[in-house]
């Protein structure tokens, strides 16, 4: 491919990076688009022999970068990019499982002691139902004796006689403060 070949400029990014490296290296800048030769134009100014040979190296060069270049597929680099996002997925499921398994445990603990407090406030209130059940009964007995108690005003409540104990009298106590004298 000649300079003035106006394909150039549709060159693959490798050919135009080693072509400017090339000029670099022969130390002739930057180029500037150039009208094609003319016959009979001063020789200078059109590509030269060892030029061309030169851009023949760099077009070979060119290709065999081109062909050797590995390309890496896509799909490697965007797995590569989600393993942190999948390895973070990973740990939430299993925190969030374990979570779930302790409130579990937690749920079946409260249960079994929310039918421990019903059983005990069913043998509570059982208990209670007797108790009253014996007092009615011990009431109804007590107004039963006192209608049959004749004489006496009827009292509905069963009134036990106590008698006071006497004083005790004994010579075996000490008087700690004497009667005041008068």
């Amino acid at each position: 491919m000649s300079w003035s070949d106006p394909a150039r400029r549709f060159e693959p990014a490798e050919d135009v990076q080693l072509r400017a490296e090339l000029r670099d290296l022969l130390g002739l800048g930057p180029v500037v688009a150039s009208a094609p030769a003319v016959p009979g134009a001063n020789p200078n100014m059109g590509p030269n022999p060892e030029l061309t040979a030169l851009a023949d190296d760099l077009r070979r060069e060119a290709l065999r970068r081109r062909r050797t270049e590995r390309k890496r597929p896509s799909w490697g680099l965007l797995a590569a990019a989600a393993l942190p996002l999948l390895a973070a997925l990973a740990g939430m499921g299993t925190w969030g499982f374990q979570q779930k398994q302790r409130a579990d445990g937690l749920a079946a603990q409260a249960q079994q002691q929310s039918r421990e407090l019903d059983r005990l406030a069913a043998a509570h209130a059982s208990d209670l139902a007797k108790e009253r059940q014996a007092k009615e009964e011990v009431q109804q007995q007590l107004q039963l004796a006192s209608k049959k108690g004749g004489g006496r005003k009827a009292d509905p409540y069963l009134v036990i006689p106590v008698e006071k104990p006497l004083k005790f009298q004994s010579d075996d106590y000490q008087r700690v403060k004497q009667k005041p004298q008068q």
